[in-house]
């Protein structure tokens, strides 16, 4: 029997969470090296990027005229107050009470709304993914049915992950890191490189031969190489068996992708940066430019999600996609799309950010000897009690 997708919000709410007394998102790597540290943010020695001190997140309620409720959450961990003040004050007047036939719907309404005005990217992005993935939690409860089953009629039970980062001070402390994941089943991991092949290079060796037990090795460099540097490093790393070689060049540089992924190495492997499928469109569509496509479910929403994974398809491209920093319900999101993505790779699971809510979340989703298991749970499958987030909310 088909499910209904018609809904019409009758109430947002919004949640900025800090996590104040937990380690950050990279808990302690390299960070005897003379990190810039804020009384918020961190820059890492080798990385251009901004990363919060302690772990952000943005959540988003929303109920529909039914009395359904569902829960989301952006990848949006720099400023997340942003996302929640366009949520409150300039996205709910624009839909509450509105009547909408799918998610994609109400996603195309909202870019629609802002794209003249070239709001196509960034907060704005954020927030219609939030808002989407909440309102696909609550369509799931209201039909009985886990996201993932919404989508597909036959998505995967079973889905295996890679540990996202080995993030310990010292290459000892890595090496053991690891093996303990391997103990219980782990079959990848992805390390965060800088531009410096033969560091990195030395630095996968050093990993490779501490722990030969790990089947798959990932490398990020975080769009750390230029274009020179860069095709070292894909040779380099694919001697290695690299499984793929993520975010080698700066991320508006298609023309530079588009070479790099012509030369001998391992696989390219991006998409997080994107938001829509306006963006990766060009990526897909002409001279190759990646080989793995990585959308984030925090950053395209899960309607976006699934015309950006049929646009990679149609390329000959598989998707698996990336998963960020973020705590149990973007987690959720992720993992209810990689069931119904690619299933030659591995799933990026942040194995330091799963638990960040504690008693405040009630997930089904169990790691357990290296996967995951779609759980038999409408919605998402995580649950947040609003009363036990009270005091991570941050009051504006």
């Amino acid at each position: 029997m088909p499910h209904k997708t018609d809904f019409a919000i009758t109430r947002l709410e919004s949640f900025h969470l800090a996590f104040k007394d937990s380690s950050s998102y990279w808990e302690g790597y390299r960070a005897d090296e003379g990190d810039r540290l804020t009384d918020r943010f961190e820059f890492k020695q080798g990385w251009q990027t901004v990363y919060s001190r302690y772990v952000e997140a943005p959540l988003l309620k929303v109920t529909l005229a039914d009395g359904s409720v569902g829960w989301g959450e952006a990848n949006c961990p720099i400023g997340p107050e942003a996302m929640c003040v366009l949520a409150d004050n300039v996205i709910e007047q624009m839909v509450l009470n509105q009547e909408f036939g799918h998610p994609m719907s109400l996603w195309d309404f909202l870019y629609d709304s802002q794209r003249g005005r070239g709001y196509s990217s960034g907060y704005w992005l954020d927030a219609l993914a939030a808002l989407d993935i909440a309102v696909w939690d609550a369509l799931g409860k209201r039909e009985g049915l886990p996201v993932a089953a919404m989508i597909a009629d036959k998505p995967r039970h079973e889905i295996p992950v890679y540990l996202s980062g080995v993030r310990r001070n010292t290459l000892s402390e890595r090496i053991d890191h690891v093996n303990r994941w391997i103990d219980g089943g782990l079959k990848g991991a992805k390390i965060f490189l800088t531009g410096d092949w033969k560091t990195g290079a030395a630095e996968l060796d050093g990993l490779k031969a501490g722990a030969p037990g790990l089947e798959q090795w990932m490398v990020d460099t975080l769009w750390m190489c230029d274009e020179s540097n860069a095709a070292t490093a894909k040779k380099e790393y694919g001697a290695r068996d690299v499984r793929f070689f993520e975010c080698p060049l700066q991320p508006e540089d298609l023309a530079g992708h588009q070479r790099l992924a012509q030369l001998p190495g391992a696989p390219i492997a991006l998409g997080e940066h994107f938001r829509t499928r306006y963006q990766v469109e060009p990526w897909l569509t002409g001279p190759r430019s990646l080989d793995v496509y990585q959308p984030d479910i925090g950053r395209t929403g899960i309607s976006d999600f699934i015309k950006q994974r049929d646009m990679a398809s149609a390329a000959g491209i598989p998707t698996t996609p990336h998963m960020g920093s973020g705590v149990s319900v973007f987690q959720a999101a992720t993992l209810q799309c990689a069931a119904v993505s690619s299933p030659e790779f591995l799933q990026e699971f942040q194995g330091g950010l799963s638990d960040k809510l504690g008693d405040a979340a009630d997930t089904a989703w169990r790691y357990d000897g290296g996967m995951f298991k779609l759980p038999d749970r409408p919605g998402l499958g995580a649950d947040i009690d609003q009363a036990e987030i009270e005091p991570f909310i941050v009051r504006r």
